[in-house]
């Protein structure tokens, strides 16, 4: 599996999760993922939906956050180390994720965040 084909099965799973439509109903933002080669995906989250793609200015929330590709590894690992395990330990290492803007929303939307990376390293 790609990992295009990766990302399409978790869009798919978080849009037909049901405990997602729940959490995330009153809740919209975007992240930004840069992974520090030049490579961005933005992911657009919306009252329980995601889309990737560009973006247009909506007035929601930006978080954007870069890392380099074994960072963004780790994230969807489920596997990882300790401390390397989710969203919020790998923005605390040296070699992990950035939280470039939009710390504030991260914290904000924190729950519905650490259920989409869960979801993700269920794919």
């Amino acid at each position: 599996m790609t990992d295009r084909e990766r990302i399409q099965r978790w869009v798919d799973m978080v849009n037909a999760d049901p405990e997602n439509a729940h959490i995330g109903r009153w809740t919209s933002f975007v992240v930004r993922a840069r992974d520090g080669a030049g490579g961005e995906e933005m992911v657009r989250y919306d009252r329980g939906t995601v889309a990737l793609g560009p973006v247009e200015n909506t007035g929601a929330a930006v978080i954007t956050l870069c890392g380099p590709p074994s960072a963004w590894r780790e994230l969807a690992d489920p596997h990882a180390a300790p401390r390397r395990h989710d969203l919020l330990a790998l923005t605390r290492v040296a070699d992990g994720l950035q939280v470039v803007a939009g710390r504030d929303h991260l914290i904000r939307h924190l729950r519905v965040l650490t259920h989409l990376v869960e979801l993700g390293k269920a794919t």
